[in-house]
């Protein structure tokens, strides 16, 4: 008996040890924006999914092809780089007009981000309108940034294939698609292509722009 008690502080050592697990991480990607239009932190778009690999046709292995739809959603999300906002009455200058348009909700604008929010409804309202509501107001406009929701992608393949698509339009500066959070985040100017045909194109290859 007495053998076997110098074996117990051993024993109790082990059990004492903590078990550590190791999981990949999933957090999403292609993040939602803040509420503040002064926060223009965009994330880091999808990184390498090592977990799902394409084909060497660069055909989706989960989903194939998906059927097109023509479905538009009620709003899309977009930002303005706007120059010359150099206070808080020129934010609310610029709020104030993109307010006045009908079909547009939450507008906002930041002097020190040199940003302004909305969202707009595409089937009541133009990207151009928006655009000449703040150069009316006395600013200009370099860029506009909008993010959509993307169903259907399931792999690099897909959002490759999506990215693809955008970028070929006249007027895209920049396209960051992530299959894992189903996001689109594409910076254009808008003299030279709309939100419309940026969705349009997105459809066109086979995937679902939700509402």
């Amino acid at each position: 008996m007495k053998r076997n008690l110098k074996f117990l502080p051993i024993a109790a050592a082990l059990v004492a040890l903590p078990l550590t697990f190791h999981a990949d991480d999933t957090k999403s990607a292609c993040p939602a924006s803040a509420a503040s239009a002064c926060d223009t932190k965009a994330g880091a778009c999808c990184p390498a999914d090592k977990a799902v690999r394409t084909t060497a046709a660069g055909v989706c292995p989960v989903s194939g092809k998906v059927a097109a739809t023509t479905a538009k959603p009620r709003l899309i999300q977009a930002t303005y780089q706007v120059e010359g906002m150099a206070c808080s009455a020129c934010e609310s200058k610029v709020a104030k007009a993109l307010g006045a348009i009908e079909g547009v909700k939450s507008p906002s604008a930041c002097s020190k981000s040199k940003v302004a929010k909305v969202a707009f409804d595409p089937t009541k309202v133009e990207d151009r309108q928006l655009v000449a509501a703040i150069e009316k107001a006395g600013f200009k406009v370099k860029a506009e940034t909008i993010q959509v929701s993307v169903e259907g992608m399931h792999c690099n393949a897909c959002s490759a294939k999506v990215a693809k698509a955008v970028a070929s339009l006249p007027g895209v500066q920049k396209e960051e698609v992530c299959h894992q959070s189903k996001k689109a985040v594409i910076t254009f100017d808008p003299r030279k292509v709309d939100s419309r045909k940026i969705l349009a194109a997105i459809e066109s290859s086979g995937f679902k722009v939700a509402p």
